[in-house]
């Protein structure tokens, strides 16, 4: 292992500690299942850039409408949201579970509108829909509605996309640290 002393040992230091600063910091997953058609949840830490929710709906003996809402609340750093969800839609008159109708859409605190899922098709019996755009810090609620013909399966996840600016300093950071380290071999 080569040693580095003097300015460009504690400038590299310096660098690599400022990357560490901005990497995000482990990013967590928050599982919330459901087993009823109607049910509600609270999460209770905010949301931090990177961190994803999962919305893991299995119900088996209920039909009927499905309102399903998470209140959850997005931290500093976050610009946007991306999401996708998945339901199992079998044939009309098949056995297997299906779910119709389904909307999934994202209030503010003042219950306005800020971003809905935008469907994208069926694919081996599942219907796929999306979910992204520009949103900020706040307390939100993701409403999920439908009707349950039979068994409900519906599968949805969200990421909290963070803002530009900490990948931008990421790369510079990591520039640095790449060119003091091709300067220590070329020295």
């Amino acid at each position: 292992m080569v040693e580095i002393s003097g300015f460009k040992g504690a400038t590299l230091a310096a660098a690599a500690a400022l990357v560490a600063t901005l990497a995000p910091a482990h990013a967590a997953t928050k599982v919330v299942e459901f087993n009823v058609l109607n049910a509600t949840a609270m999460l209770p830490t905010p949301f931090a850039a990177g961190d994803t929710l999962i919305l893991d709906t299995t119900v088996t003996q209920e039909t009927g409408p499905l309102s399903q809402t998470i209140t959850f609340t997005l931290g500093g750093g976050i610009t946007g949201l991306t999401g996708r969800a998945a339901w199992e839609v079998s044939p009309a008159a098949g056995l297997g579970p299906r779910l119709i109708g389904v909307n999934i859409d994202i209030f503010n605190a003042a219950n306005t509108l800020v971003l809905s899922d935008t469907f994208a098709g069926v694919l081996g019996g599942f219907a796929i829909s999306t979910l992204n755009g520009p949103i900020g810090p706040g307390t939100y609620h993701l409403v999920a509605t439908g009707t349950a013909v039979r068994d409900t399966v519906l599968d949805f996840s969200i990421s909290a996309v963070p803002e530009p600016g900490n990948y931008s300093m990421l790369l510079a950071g990591l520039g640095v640290v790449g060119l003091l380290m091709r300067r220590r071999y070329v020295d």
